[in-house]
């Protein structure tokens, strides 16, 4: 059974199979396949609560629907799990309120580059992404407006509650984690790993996992590695009540600048990914109240009856919040052993991805603690970046 607590005297052991730095979804989710697979693992969280940073600020949504086969796989494996969670972890009747009410990627543009795509898509294993016309758009969908011409569907993607579904993977582990004891230093000796040093004493090891969210840079140059990491601020509005919005209505994209909305209880969420500079990591990332606006008057062009919302909406029926993605060069994460220094494992940098991806995810990365020898055919390698130069985190880039 999981332990979750503030350590005090001898609660926090000597010595474990496995220390993972980070208590945020994925460093949970994490500990839950470490135990899975007959590991120790204690998890070291400097917060007073799990998944208290940028998990607690994502969107919460996932999506089956992108262009690579190694993501779409990743997604798949993640939502399957999604589907049966309470059954999956062990815990009966535990409720992570999955919303699959799917994800309409829309455009007022080019119809053809929306089949390619969706036939690129099914090309790679996505067998049940269809392409509407925007006649069927707005049939399904009544509230999109005249200027969409087409959109991808997939009705199995949608939303969930990252806080249960990151306490449920703590819960259902056998793991120790440590909440207010912070991380302070990684020792090596001449094998590798040796210990982890933290705010309540060292921890004997031999493997550590980085998932650290913003921090995992600044944990990597512990070690002397310079990770290919930025932080982007990503901001999330949510309006207290909106009856316009229908409650069956689903994460609705404007693929042509990436600013979308879904239903939130009797509300909804909005968020646009607008372009921003790196920004150092942060425990309190600031907001900007121009922000509900902007994204207010983004996503009237394919659905007006925001207009009408926007008319009536007073500011103590906006929220909001802001955490920040941390990217790789080509937005997909970093997942496996560092050549450099044997012990040393990665689970970080998803982009945004985070929620969506960490059941895939992190069942990868405790399969590569086990065996660390099949990294060469793991497409999330750190050593892609030895021949790929990629843009970070493009412009319209969607959770």
């Amino acid at each position: 059974m999981a332990r979750i607590l503030v350590p005090v005297g001898d609660d926090l052991p000597r010595q474990a199979d496995l220390v993972i730095i980070g208590g945020g979804i994925i460093g949970c989710a994490s500990a839950f396949y470490a135990s899975r697979a007959g590991m120790s693992a204690v998890v070291l969280e400097r917060r007073d609560s799990l998944g208290a940073l940028t998990t607690a600020a994502s969107e919460e949504c996932f999506r089956a629907q992108f262009d690579e086969p190694e993501n779409v796989r990743m997604m798949l494996d993640s939502i399957a799990v999604f589907e049966e969670f309470a059954e999956f972890v062990g815990l009966k009747d535990w409720d992570i309120h999955l919303r699959q009410q799917g994800y309409l990627f829309m455009t007022a543009g080019d119809p053809q580059a929306v089949r390619a795509r969706v036939e690129r898509q099914r090309g790679i294993g996505l067998t049940d992404v269809e392409y509407l016309d925007g006649d069927q758009v707005r049939y399904r969908f009544p509230v999109i407006g005249p200027a969409v011409t087409a959109a991808s569907w997939r009705a199995k993607d949608g939303w969930l509650s990252a806080h249960e579904l990151t306490y449920g993977f703590a819960k259902g582990s056998s793991s120790l984690f440590a909440l207010r004891t912070e991380a302070t230093d990684i020792r090596t000796d001449g094998h590798g790993v040796a210990a982890v040093v933290t705010s309540r004493g060292q921890i004997a090891t031999r493997r550590i996992i980085i998932a650290a969210g913003p921090y995992a840079g600044i944990v990597a140059g512990w070690l002397g590695v310079k990770l290919p990491l930025v932080n982007l601020r990503r901001q999330k509005a949510v309006l207290g009540r909106v009856p316009q919005v229908p409650r069956d209505a689903p994460m609705t994209i404007d693929n042509d600048t990436g600013a979308f909305w879904r239903p939130e209880v009797e509300g909804a969420a909005l968020g646009w990914a607008l372009p921003e500079e790196p920004t150092p990591p942060s425990e309190a990332v600031p907001t900007d109240w121009t922000f509900p606006a902007t994204v207010l008057e983004g996503i009237t062009h394919l659905t007006p009856f925001w207009n009408e919302v926007a008319e009536s909406l007073t500011r103590d029926n906006v929220f909001l919040s802001a955490g920040q993605y941390t990217c790789s060069p080509d937005n997909k994460p970093i997942i496996g052993p560092f050549a450099g220094i044997p012990g040393v494992f990665f689970n970080l940098g998803y982009a945004g991805h985070g929620i969506m991806a960490s059941p895939g995810g992190s069942r990868l990365a405790i399969e590569l603690v086990l065996h660390p020898e099949q990294n060469q055919q793991n497409p999330f390698r750190l050593e892609r970046f030895e021949t790929e130069t990629t843009t970070v985190c493009r412009e319209g880039m969607v959770i």
